[in-house]
């Protein structure tokens, strides 16, 4: 539940527009924050791994099969993001 909440917490400080959907800027000005230049390709290709519109249920989803199967650079980078927002 906690961790829930915390997901909750920095999905909701990730959607800058607060559309209740993580877009292409959203994701870009989060990475800005952390100093990580992407690529428009990286983007599309991260945001292409949901099978809809980014929102929390996705992200949640997308985060539980990244977390049990070990994860790439790009999602320890956004995990370190919601760490990063959280304090």
């Amino acid at each position: 539940q906690k961790q829930i909440a915390e997901f909750k917490e920095a999905f909701q400080l990730m959607d800058n527009d607060k559309d209740g959907v993580i877009g292409k800027n959203d994701l870009r000005s989060t990475f800005d924050a952390l100093g990580k230049l992407v690529s428009d390709k990286e983007l599309d290709e991260m945001l292409g791994e949901a099978s809809g519109p980014l929102n929390f249920t996705q992200l949640l989803t997308l985060f539980a099969n990244r977390m049990s199967g070990g994860g790439t650079d790009d999602d320890d980078v956004v995990i370190n993001a919601f760490k990063a927002f959280d304090n």
